[in-house]
């Protein structure tokens, strides 16, 4: 058996429950399982703050939309990343924005644990001050509410969450970024080759795009980029 952490569930896109095969992150644990020749995946909730701290609940593996940064390698171990994750701009439907004066302008809602939050603050630069909340799943409270009117996340998570309600959102535009989504094992684990190798087997057979495919809907390159460079 697999044991498999993650924070959000839901998580559109990615985990329905935790019960249910049904996202791109759970799609990917199978398909992990099967590479390593075990026939179940348990899942476990673990929250996030504590997943890149390294406390992954016994799990063997995380899959949780984690982008990986020097801070977090302190106390995890990365894989090879499995989707690229810009930023991505997520939005209540009726909000469009085309450049980063109209994107200004908007009512951000920003998660206090996020790795974006300082890339909202420096790119875009709000006129007014993000309604700060804890973690993601506050922050889509707030938009599914109307305080809001965007929220910036990983592009992959963006595409989920849109793909999932697109009655109520929609993903307007990407800025510029090398981030990516990867899994996490503990520090020093001994499965950290077979599972980096497993990923990038996953990748050139078709695995990886057609799960994409399935739960994300639109690809990377069907989202508008977004200059933020003010003048």
């Amino acid at each position: 058996m697999l044991t498999v952490a993650t924070a959000f569930l839901p998580a559109p896109g990615f985990w329905k429950s935790r019960t249910s095969p049904a996202g791109f992150e759970a799609g990917l644990a199978r398909a992990l399982a099967r590479h390593f020749g075990l026939a179940r995946v348990k899942v476990v909730q673990v929250p996030f703050a504590q997943i890149v701290a390294g406390r992954l609940g016994g799990a063997d593996i995380a899959l949780s939309q984690l982008t990986p940064t020097r801070a977090r390698e302190r106390s995890v171990d990365f894989t090879t990343p499995y989707l690229e994750a810009p930023p991505g701009i997520l939005a209540v439907r009726w909000v469009d924005a085309g450049d980063v004066h109209t994107l200004q302008g908007l009512r951000w809602v920003a998660s206090r644990v996020s790795t974006l939050t300082p890339i909202l603050i420096r790119r875009i630069r709000p006129s007014s001050a993000p309604y700060e909340v804890v973690d993601r799943a506050q922050a889509l409270a707030v938009l599914r509410t109307g305080w809001a009117d965007a929220l910036l996340l990983d592009l992959p998570v963006a595409l989920g969450i849109a793909h999932a309600d697109p009655a109520r959102y929609h993903v307007l535009g990407q800025l510029d970024g090398d981030n990516a989504l990867a899994a996490a094992l503990p520090n020093g684990s001994p499965n950290l080759e077979i599972a980096d190798s497993t990923i990038r087997e996953l990748q050139a057979d078709g695995t990886i795009h057609r799960l994409a495919s399935r739960w994300l809907g639109a690809s990377e390159n069907q989202v508008p980029l977004i200059l933020t460079e003010v003048k």
